[in-house]
Parts: C-alpha cells; structure tokens; sequence
C-alpha cells in the first residue's frame, strides 16, 4: 500500500509534516515536486481570482442534460455497479 506524506526541505533536510513509522524491511520512495506541480498548489501569481459573478446564474444549467435524466436513486446504483 502506497501512502503520501507530505514533507519540507530545509538546508537539504527532508522534514516530515506528520510523524512517520515504518514497518522493518518496508521501502521509502521520495518523489520532488515543484511547487507548482504539486496538487492543489500554484504560485501565487497564476492563482485564480476570487469569483465575484452570481451563482445563480448557474440554477438549472444540467436540467436538460442526458447524464442526469432518470432516477435519482438508479442513476447511482448503476454507479456503484459499474465498479464490480
């Protein structure tokens, strides 16, 4: 089982956000991101604006939408099924 944990570099150091045990004999991957790349991080300079518009202006956009007709209910069973 693979499990993320996030984790600082200072002075060359990996300093771990959270404590972290290991199992004996498991093994350590450490993967770099650029900050940008990092999930849910950009740079402060491409990050969005803060939505000013209306969001009533998007009330009943996927009323007609073919993924949403039927019933509700089936609709998300059909969505569990599709995993088995």
């Amino acid at each position: 089982m693979y499990q993320a944990i996030e984790a600082i570099c200072r002075a060359g150091q990996i300093i771990p956000l959270e404590p972290v045990q290991f199992q004996e004999d498991e093994h350590l991957v450490i993967v770099r991101l650029p900050l940008a790349a990092a999930v849910g991080l950009r740079p402060a300079s491409t990050a969005p604006a803060p939505a000013t518009g209306d969001w009533q202006q998007f009330a009943g956009v996927l009323k007609d939408s073919p993924n949403w007709n039927g019933d509700p209910q089936s609709v998300q069973e059909a969505m569990r099924r599709e995993w088995d």
